[in-house]
């Protein structure tokens, strides 16, 4: 065991990799424990990068990206602390931890056993020569350590691969739900005799929480007050459901008895910050849940007690970083809590927490934002929704995975028995198409782009009338175009399974431009030829690239340097990229004046740079952090999203007042839009939704 250890007003145990500061934990991986814990060895030292990769990374090869990384992670957990600075950056040197450190003894300590004594024969220089039979029977012994060796590796293998057969793929198929129209978040009673799920018919106005008997009776509808209901999930005796409540913008984990039927109480108030919580009923009456302050601070899953009302985070993902952690589910056995923390809008990473030790482990990443774990009965696996909705089941022990399920339509949810080996799953089709209307004058919506697939991310041409946004009708994202003649095709020809997200029309409209992970490309419009413009070591990313006013460079946001900060690329040359900012930034929008508009990635606010001096103001401190692509200069000012209430508006504000006014609400969870050119038409995807239907998977050989 460890010491544990106070640096400041802050206690530490890292044996846990937790932190706790006024009744409260915080807990970081095993890696930014490691380098805390050698600051604390440290305290008041100047330690140089080269130090720490030789001290805590053991000397492997690390960029120093990744040290900026853990230093980063700590610090933000540290400045919970506001009353004191914990770890200064000396320039060109290195860090200083600054803080007072006392190490503290654990409770019980083990006793020193005592040291062993050897005696051993006095040496030699007589050389006697050895029989072959007793070589061989050297040889022989000498060989025994490589047989156990084999033996262990090969029956090591014999179960991987025993368990790896035992994996059979779900081979029946079975309709469930049978009312028309919606279903969403199915949830198995411990006892797996009900299913309960949200449901939302096509003539009503909510979502409302159903129980439906496995044994095949009609559903039971069990609540009826005004507000959207979701994620139920049952008692451990599967005599009530606990479920979220979302009423005009207020959110609330209610509690509800199925047997006998009673009316929904409130549990606690929880957050409504765009993405829907979830929530969790475990052993010991502990009810889990996600929750946001905002809608920029990322999702935290706490715990919270029924018995004593306690309420505990569990979880601390980084600010500013991503949305945070956005789906779980709990062991049948209580024990262990899986979840989902989106990184960066780009993947997803399935983290495992140990629900008694806290120990945080990385289990395996996914492509694109996915949310749908359950576990199998057993708790040996975990099945998951992968990018292309097909389910597979993840290995705790062994860490493999394989597919059990090809699917062909989109997977929503899932969830699993607890004493068989069976699945209930949300299956349906979901469309989004592009809404626009006038910004000024009556709010009428119509509909320009729509299709059976999900088409995201439109944006006007500067000079004509033409529109470019992505869609998924060819199977992966790809660039699509509308004329104003209403021709659609497809601009794009990508076949490396990328992310197309954020795209801009050069000054002229002859390119569009784009950005994917570590590289930046254009495609020429009329040729429809790709062109790659820069690319960076695969570590660091490159996102939201936008023209300069004249077309001749590219500015972009990158982390290469540790931190978010802009650069700018000349374009049609071999030149190296050169750093725009030097104090953050993110998502830059080009002024005539010779002025940058931009974000700074872990804050609220749109700031303005004079690029010849680097002189920057903050301008507006109402925004969306998230909602970054929807930052556009127009009519001497910029639109932007702002947020009021928890609730996002499109606002102007104008450069030569230096006053904002709100133009509409925005009501499009995706927080992408595109304004055209002169300020009369805004663009925004619209989701739209079909028949869903729940089903239950079996296996059966």
């Amino acid at each position: 065991m460890s010491m544990n250890v106070t640096i400041g007003a802050w206690h530490v145990t890292p044996d846990q990799n937790k932190l706790s500061l006024d009744a409260k934990d915080y807990f970081v991986e095993p890696l930014a424990m490691a380098v805390l814990v050698y600051f604390a060895q440290n305290p008041n030292k100047v330690i140089s990068l080269d130090e720490l990769v030789e001290s805590v990374w053991k000397g492997r090869v690390v960029g120093d990206h990744a040290i900026y990384r853990i230093i980063n992670q700590i610090r933000k957990i540290l400045s919970a602390d506001e009353n004191a600075s914990y770890i200064t950056t000396i320039r060109k040197k290195g860090y200083q931890l600054n803080q007072s450190v006392t190490w503290i003894e654990p409770n019980q300590t083990k006793e020193t056993a005592p040291a062993k004594t050897t005696t051993s024969p006095p040496e030699t220089e007589t050389l006697v020569q050895q029989p072959a039979s007793s070589n061989k029977l050297w040889m022989l012994v000498s060989l025994i350590p490589l047989i156990a060796f084999i033996l262990w590796f090969g029956s090591k293998k014999w179960v991987e691969t025993s368990s790896y057969n035992a994996m059979k793929p779900f081979n029946v198929v079975k309709p469930f739900s049978v009312l028309i129209g919606e279903e969403k978040d199915p949830s198995y009673s411990p006892d797996g005799k009900y299913i309960s799920y949200s449901h939302h018919s096509k003539s009503g106005q909510n979502f409302k929480i159903f129980v439906q008997a496995t044994s095949g009776e009609s559903p039971v509808q069990v609540t009826f007050d005004a507000g959207e209901d979701f994620s139920p999930s049952w008692s451990p005796d599967s005599t009530a459901l606990v479920f979220l409540r979302h009423l005009n913008g207020v959110c609330q984990i209610m509690r509800v008895q199925i047997e006998p039927l009673a009316q929904p109480e409130k549990i606690l108030d929880c957050n409504e910050s765009g993405i829907p919580n979830e929530v969790i009923w475990g052993p010991k009456d502990n009810i889990y849940y996600t929750d946001s302050v905002s809608a920029v601070d990322p999702y935290k899953i706490y715990k919270y007690s029924l018995k004593t009302s306690k309420k505990e985070q569990l979880t601390n993902p980084a600010s500013g970083k991503s949305k945070g952690d956005i789906h779980m589910a709990l062991s049948n056995n209580g024990e262990q809590l899986a979840f989902a923390r989106d990184l960066n809008w780009g993947s997803t990473q399935i983290k495992l927490l140990n629900l008694k030790s806290s120990k945080l482990t990385d289990l395996f990443k996914l492509a694109g934002w996915r949310k749908s774990l359950a576990w199998s009965f057993d708790d040996k696996h975990l099945y998951f929704v992968d990018e292309n909705d097909n389910i597979n089941a993840y290995s705790i022990k062994y860490d493999f995975r394989k597919k059990v399920l090809d699917n062909t339509h989109t997977l929503h949810s899932i969830s699993g028995h607890k004493s068989e080996d069976k699945l209930a799953i949300m299956t349906g089709e979901t469309g989004i198409d592009i809404w626009g209307s006038r910004l000024q004058g009556p709010r009428t919506e119509t509909v320009y782009i729509e299709s059976s697939e999900i088409d995201l991310f439109p944006e006007f041409a500067n000079t004509s009338q033409d529109i470019a946004f992505m869609s998924l009708r060819s199977g992966q994202p790809q660039i699509w175009i509308k004329s104003p003649e209403g021709r659609e095709y497809q601009l794009s020809h990508f076949n490396d399974d990328r992310m197309v997200q954020r795209i801009r029309w050069s000054p002229s409209d002859q390119y569009i431009l784009g950005s994917s992970s570590n590289e930046i490309y254009v495609i020429d419009v009329p040729t429809q030829k790709y062109q790659l413009v820069w690319q960076s070591q695969a570590s660091f990313r490159i996102e939201a690239a936008n023209w300069s006013v004249d077309g001749r460079s590219i500015y972009f946001s990158s982390d290469m340097d540790g931190d978010w900060q802009i650069y700018r690329k000349e374009f049609g040359t071999d030149s190296e990229p050169v750093r725009v900012t030097d104090r953050g930034g993110y998502s830059p929008v080009l002024l005539d004046s010779g002025e940058m508009l931009y974000y700074k990635y872990h804050q609220n606010g749109i700031w303005k740079m004079q690029l010849d001096t680097k002189s920057e103001t903050k301008l507006v401190e109402d925004t969306n952090v998230f909602a970054n692509d929807a930052l556009y200069a127009r009519n001497n000012g910029f639109f932007y999203l702002s947020i009021q209430d928890d609730l996002n508006y499109l606002s102007f504000y104008d450069l030569g007042t230096g006053k904002s006014s709100t133009i509409q609400s925005i009501d499009n969870p995706l927080l992408d839009l595109s304004i055209s050119s002169d300020a009369s038409l805004i663009l925004s995807p619209k989701v739209y939704k079909e028949e869903t239907e729940i089903r239950v998977l079996e296996k059966q050989y």
